[in-house]
């Protein structure tokens, strides 16, 4: 019996604060990071701004746990993508991924930069949090980067800024989707970005 009680707090600690997560997630969707405030929180998911704080320091924290979400996921998708058909697949294949993710977090990763300073976001444990988890996916990316070429008989730019670079070509292709640039069809916008950062890092 006590078991099954540990076992059922647990779950409702879990369930609680996966509320109070996707709370947060929908008033930033709404009106960005200046929405975000313990009390808005705990009104949208039906709690006590005491409870909020059993589980997050600030409403910064809340923001972090958000971001990491979306990098382990990014992780996870880029691990699991198919590497059998080179680079260019491979690339082509995460786009969707980084747009999704650039609509969702970049605008309010912005917001936030905005809105606070950079000793605020700095000194935090939950910021050291959300670097490592950066860092996760980085080597996520590496990893599957360096199969792909591996198996189709290439190899990558040995260059520090070549991870950067990959990122730059994701980033512009992400915002040209998600801002829906009338001009270009978004298939072959893909494709076209995809064979030309494969170009940019291997040999």
């Amino acid at each position: 019996m006590n078991g099954m009680n540990a076992r059922s707090i647990h779950g409702d600690a879990e369930a609680r604060r996966r509320g109070t997560l996707d709370a947060a997630a929908a008033l930033l969707d709404e009106g960005g990071y200046a929405a975000l405030t313990i009390r808005a929180v705990a009104q949208r998911a039906g709690t006590s701004t005491g409870l909020i704080y059993q589980y997050f320091t600030d409403k910064q924290d809340i923001f972090v746990a958000l971001l990491e979400e979306s990098q382990a996921e990014s992780a996870d998708f880029v691990a699991s993508l198919p590497r059998a058909d080179g680079v260019a697949a491979l690339i082509e294949a995460l786009i969707p991924e980084s747009a999704r993710q650039w609509r969702r977090v970049v605008r309010m990763t912005a917001a936030w930069r905005d809105t606070t300073g950079a000793t605020e976001r700095d000194r935090s444990e939950s910021v050291s949090r959300l670097r490592e988890s950066f860092g996760r996916y980085d080597d996520a990316l590496r990893h599957a980067l360096v199969e792909a070429a591996r198996i189709e008989g290439r190899s990558l730019t040995d260059d520090p800024a070549m991870l950067r670079f990959v990122h730059s070509g994701l980033a512009g292709v992400s915002d040209a989707l998600v801002n829906d640039w009338g001009d270009l069809d978004p298939a072959e916008l893909v494709t076209f970005a995809a064979h030309a950062i494969t170009r940019g890092i291997t040999s």
